[in-house]
């Protein structure tokens, strides 16, 4: 069973892959992380927190290590009781879907303060 955001008309997409999507909602000023089935809400901060904590998994160590517990990794989200249990190839994932998604939020942060009132189409 996968868990959809329902969209409305104060969300927007930031950044979709095939692995998920990520929406903000202009009226709560929150993030949501559809990864997994599984959706996430955060304040901005605590996505770029979170993003941090993804970005810092070492892939390369975890290539080269041979036990069980390099196999995946529990990670909790920042001010969530959510946690995910990630695989290697889902860090991967995980890391683009973000990475797409904070590149997203930098341009409308800069397109906001540099157009001020005015509307993008």
């Amino acid at each position: 069973m996968q868990n959809t955001i329902g969209i409305t008309p104060s969300m927007v997409e930031l950044y979709k892959t095939s692995k998920g999507l990520v929406y903000q909602c202009n009226l709560t000023n929150r993030v949501f992380l559809e990864f997994g089935g599984i959706v996430t809400s955060f304040k901005v901060h605590n996505f770029i927190n979170f993003k941090r904590l993804i970005d810092s998994i070492n892939i390369i160590d975890k290539l080269y290590d041979l036990s069980d517990e390099a196999d995946f990794d529990i990670v909790k989200a920042p001010n969530s009781n959510q946690v995910f249990t990630l695989h290697l190839c889902e860090v991967i994932h995980l890391r683009e879907l973000l990475s797409g998604a904070r590149f997203a939020l930098y341009v409308n942060s800069f397109l906001n303060e540099v157009l001020g009132e005015y509307e993008v189409i």
